[in-house]
This record gives C-alpha cells, structure tokens and sequence, in this order.
C-alpha cells in the first residue's frame, strides 16, 4: 500500500525570470514546464518538451534548468512529495517507511496528461491557501490522484515526428504524392542530400527506414480504398503507388498480417478499438471495445452511452488490446509518430488511420460511416445534428441581442488562451451549427486564416464578443468565474464591455466528434438559455 505526503508546490519559473534557475528541491519533485525546457546536470543534458514532465528523485551538484528558445520561460511548476510504503501491519498499527522503489526512474521523462492539468492547479491553490500541511489531508489525498494519474503513464515521446525540416518536407511531400514512384535518390536530391546520409537521417528523425515508410503510407491508403469502394486490387495497386495488384497483395499482407480480401470483410465488424474518434463511432451506432483513459477522461459527456467500454491506460498497452481480441483499430494518422507501437498493433489487428482534426466534423463522420458499411446510419446521424441545430437557433435567436457576437476561449496550463479554429473545442458548434458571429478580429485572424490563435490574458480585451464560452480545467466553474472577476481584465469585460461569460468544463469539451457536438451543443444552448 502507497501513500504519499506533498511537501512543496511552487511556480519555479515564470515569464521574465532569470536564466539559469538552479533546481534546490525538496526531493523527489516533478517538474512541469509550459514551453520546452532543458534541465542541465553535471554529467547529462535533457529537454522537456511542451506536455511532458520530469521526475528527479534526487538532488545533484550544480543542477539547472534553462529555457530551450531565445523567448525565455513560461510557466514552469513544481510539485515536491515524500512516497511511503505500508511496511508492517499490527493490530491497529500501520507502520509506513519512505520508499521510492516504485516511482519512474530517476531522470524520467513522461508526457503529462491533458486531463491532469486541472488537478495540478486545484492542488497548487489550496496549498497556497492552507496555513499547515499536517492540518490539511485533503492536500495529500489531492496529491495521491494526481501522482496516480501521471506515473501510470508510460514513457511516450509526444514530439512530432522529426524536427529536422528537410526531413519534415520529405514526409510531407510522400503523403501528398504517394501515388507517384518515390525513390530514395530522388527524395536525397530533393533535400539536398546524398542517399546514405538521407537514408540514415530519416531513420533517426522518423523512427521508420525510407522504404518502410512510404510502404506505410500507402497501405494505409489502400487500406481506405478497399473499405469505401469496390475497386479491384490491380485499380486500387495503381492508385495507390505499386506496381500491380499482385505486389500490393504480398506487400499488403506482410504488412497487415491479413490478405486484402480478408481486411475487406472486416468493413461491418463492430469489434473496433478506438484510439480516437470515439464520438463518431457512437454517433454510427458503434460500441468499441476499449478506449484511452485519456480519451474518456476528456469525453465525461460520453461516459452515459459507454456502459462497457475497456478503460486501457493509453495507446501502447500492446496485450490489453490483444485480450480484447479486436477485428480492427481506428486511430489518428499521428500514431506515425511511433513506428514500434503502430507495428505491435497491427500485429493484433488492421490499424485504420485517420488524419485528426483536419477534416469537417460532419465530413469525419461521413468518412467513417462509409469506411465502416454504415452510410445510412451516418447521414441519418448528421440529419438529426442539422436539425437539432435548427431547432435550437430558433430558441435562442429571440433572446440574444441583435448582431451579438460570440466566441469561444480555451484556458491552457501555459496561462494562455487558446482561440480554437473550426476543427477542436466546439468552435464548429459555436460558429457553424448555431451559426454565431465570430467577433471581426476571431473571423479575421483565426476563422479566415484556418489556425488557432494563442493570446494573453490582457489581450483577451481585443477578442472580446458579446457571449464569451469559457473552457476552463475544473468542475467548479462558479468558484472559477469568482477567481476571474477578481481581476481588473475581467471586470472590464463584464462591466465595460458587457460581455457575458459561459463557463464549460474541459473535459466535457476537450474531443468534440461525433456524438459529443450533439450533447455540447445541447450544453452551450442550456447556458445561453439560463443566462439570458
């Protein structure tokens, strides 16, 4: 039996603070920067990335960090704990000793879950609001959940794929044109290389050889073509960059474990694993099997329709997944990022690999349902959006004020706010489905331009809109909204330029596909009503 005791939080560093800062403890601390930072030892150098959190279970001489681009720090937060372990049951008596045996190593670098940020920040105010640590066990219980949910997290690089940009224009380049002979002197010559150091560049960057990853690309393409057509093999070799149809099949097979006209079967199968695009499958009438804790943290409007769905840890809990016996795994096309996970996974099942959040949400589901054998059920899904839609702009339209605007505005662990494009955070509800106003600027900088914007706290004065959505890392949202009126940007919003606020929960919010535009539409709606 684990328990641990929080000894310490703090903001280690902050936008203006002087480099280097000198890591001092107490110890063991995790350290979670905001912006890439690089931790400086006397024998080893680390970067942890945008995300990501390091584990120092100990001190070491002349240890630092620094902050990994020219613009200086972000936010960097420390958490600092003791771990005990149960040693010794006697009667009424527990006996507990200090042991870090169980904790990640040394050193260690993880990704920190998205959900998690929430539970650091309600962990980092009440400790600043309690006068004594032995007085408040809540702080440690608060603790316990949140070391609980970042160390079950195996060691993943979340970076993308390669940060050379040669090699990033290669990669580009085979996806847009994979159809096409894609030779490994060509590409040399096209980023300015000759083909061994090509060849070796891309295998570091990439994780994949050359040869293996154009072959990726275009097994999964043909992949995609045998589900949403009936084209013969030798059509689909073509279009997809083999030579013939029978080379497609012996590549085909060798990569997939399965022969083209067995993968083809699979297209009604309901034993599906979903790494991603959970709300489209409920939205077809799919049940899968199992999904990422992640996932369904920040899907909590889901939780009702997935009565049995398997909670797995994250995405390369390679044997959970084989026990679950799967006929298919739909996933994000980012899984590229990690060649030995997507390998092991399609040695238990075809991995079918969608791009994320690039295409329309109704679009998306559209895809699946036609790649799944289950059209009707799609377009009968979206019908019910669309009206749903209708339905809820004629309730709200006599209640907004003429020509009001609205937006919606993301708080990020980083204190920035993110002013989301159409593809994430509802934005398509908010501007597509109900058919709001962006205010000038959003529509200019963000909802013309197809990017998501990141903006100051104070800045937030120049993006302002009539209804401003909040989507904030808690559930209380009241005891959130009096935080923000505490403060003059705020108070200005409200009292000068009468906007309204609408607070959502994140990880109600955090996915929407599917499914979950249906219930946060229903949500957004609700708060309009009850404000107005």
């Amino acid at each position: 039996m684990l328990t641990y005791e929080l000894l310490d939080t703090r903001l280690l560093a902050d936008e203006g603070t002087i480099s280097p800062v000198k890591l001092t403890g107490p110890f063991p601390v995790i350290v979670i920067p905001t912006q890439p930072i690089t931790i400086r030892a006397e024998k080893r150098t680390c970067r942890i990335g945008k995300g990501q959190f390091v584990l120092l279970l100990h001190p070491e001489y002349n240890i630092y960090m620094v902050p990994s681009n020219s613009e200086g720090f972000a936010p960097v937060y420390s958490v600092s704990f003791n771990s005990y372990q149960l040693a010794k049951r006697e009667n009424d008596t527990l006996l507990y000793v200090a042991d870090t045996t169980h904790l990640p190593a040394h050193g260690q670098i993880m990704e920190f879950p998205r959900y998690a940020e929430g539970l650091l920040k309600n962990l980092m105010e009440q400790f600043h609001q309690t006068q004594k640590l032995n007085a408040a066990p809540k702080l440690h219980l608060r603790l316990h959940e949140l070391l609980d949910t970042i160390f079950e997290r195996k060691s993943i690089d979340i970076s993308f794929m390669t940060n050379d940009q040669a090699i990033q224009q290669a990669v580009t380049y085979i996806k847009q044109h994979f159809e096409a002979p894609l030779t490994r002197s060509f590409m040399a010559n096209m980023t300015g290389f000759n083909e061994s150091y090509f060849s070796s560049l891309f295998k570091k960057e990439t994780g994949w050889s050359f040869a293996e990853y154009v072959n990726q690309i275009r097994i999964d393409q043909a992949k995609l073509m045998l589900l949403a057509t009936n084209d013969k093999l030798h059509d689909i070799a073509l279009k997809t960059g083999f030579a013939d149809g029978s080379y497609l099949g012996k590549t085909f097979t060798k990569y997939v474990h399965l022969s083209p006209s067995n993968f083809r079967k699979r297209r009604h199968t309901n034993r599906i694993v979903s790494i991603q695009f959970l709300g489209a499958l409920l939205a077809l009438g799919i049940q899968p099997l199992a999904t990422t804790r992640e996932l369904l943290q920040s899907s909590q409007l889901l939780h009702n329709r997935l009565p049995h769905i398997v909670e797995i840890e994250s995405f390369d809990q390679v044997e959970v997944i084989r026990h679950l016996d799967p006929e298919l795994i739909v996933a994000p096309t980012y899984l590229y990022n990690y060649p030995e996970i997507l390998k092991a996974l399609e040695q238990i099942a075809p991995v079918l690999t969608i791009p994320w959040g690039h295409l329309d949400k109704l679009e998306e589901v559209r895809l699946l349902g036609t790649l799944l054998g289950r059209t009707k059920e799609a377009e009968h899904w979206i019908a019910k959006l669309q009206q749903s839609a209708m339905e809820a702009r004629k309730v709200i339209t006599p209640i907004l004020e003429s020509g009001a605007t609205a937006g919606i505005f993301e708080l990020g662990h980083d204190n920035l706010w993110l002013i989301p494009y159409l593809s994430v955070r509802s934005a398509y509800t908010l501007n597509q489905l109900l058919g709001l106003r962006a205010p000038q600027r959003i529509q200019q900088e963000v909802l013309q331009t197809g990017k998501h914007l990141k903006v100051k706290e104070q800045d937030l004065l120049l993006y302002s809109a009539n209804h401003m959505f909040l989507i904030v890392p808690t559930d209380d949202t009241e005891s959130f909204r009096a935080k923000l009126m505490q403060r003059s940007v705020w108070q200005r919003l409200v009292y000068e330029q009468g906007c309204q606020l609408h607070l959502l929960k994140l990880h109600e919010f955090w996915f929407d596909d599917g499914l979950s535009l249906e219930l946060q539409l229903s949500v957004m709606v609700n708060l309009l009503i009850d404000q107005s």
